[in-house]
């Protein structure tokens, strides 16, 4: 590679960093507005040739993982992070920022997957790699604000306070909630089901996606 392609790659690399600047809180601000209109969004997305995605927010897997870094950039400078682990595994894990932003990133994408899978399987669609694509990318933007909440949550009752423990408690607690309303009108929505039906299958998802992650979580991080 010539020096001209070099320069080029680190013109080209700086300016999509610097757009995240002005992209992340436009996507994160249409998020917490729309959040049912941004999944339809997505989808939309994806019906169209790769250069001409998310030209105008950012992409959802990206957002999501921007999400988990800021808060833990938040978490890091408030010293709020998480007790080291006392396994082996999990020591490796906790000794670079990169893994532990690697594992915290697959285990809130545990929650995107299983929403999109669960829709796949009961609507009309075969499962498979190409029509999992467009659920998980809409379902990433959902992750990506439960994900900020839930992170907010748990620096929140580190502080060990009383205000700050019920604080923690409060918000975790409407995280799920939020979480659960709005997977519950995308279940109504896509599978033209009821309301009471759509929260339903929006429960039994989370409940089944939280396990999961709790058991993926006690592996990496025990």
């Amino acid at each position: 590679m010539g020096l001209f392609q070099i320069l080029r790659s680190i013109e080209d690399l700086l300016y999509e960093v610097m757009t995240w600047l002005v992209f992340y809180p436009r996507t994160l601000w249409r998020v917490i507005r729309h959040p049912i209109a941004i999944t339809d969004y997505s989808e939309q997305e994806q019906e169209d040739s790769a250069e001409n995605q998310y030209t105008d927010l950012l992409s959802p897997p990206l957002f999501l993982l921007l999400s988990i870094v800021l808060v833990h950039g938040l978490e890091v400078s408030l010293h709020a992070q998480l007790d080291q682990a006392a396994g082996a595994f999990g020591k490796i894990v906790g000794s670079a920022e990169e893994s532990l932003l690697i594992v915290r990133a697959i285990l809130f994408s545990i929650y995107p997957l299983m929403f999109a899978v669960a829709v796949l399987k009961r609507g009309d669609s075969e499962l498979d790699r190409n029509s999992l694509r467009s659920p998980f990318f809409s379902q990433c933007y959902l992750g990506g604000l439960f994900a900020i909440m839930m992170s907010l949550a748990g620096i929140m009752a580190q502080a060990k306070t009383p205000a700050g423990l019920y604080a923690g408690a409060a918000l975790f607690l409407g995280a799920v909630i939020w979480f659960i309303a709005v997977e519950a009108k995308w279940f109504a929505a896509h599978l033209g089901v009821s309301p009471g039906r759509g929260s339903l299958l929006a429960i039994q998802t989370f409940i089944k996606a939280s396990i999961v992650n709790g058991s993926l979580a006690t592996v990496a991080l025990a």
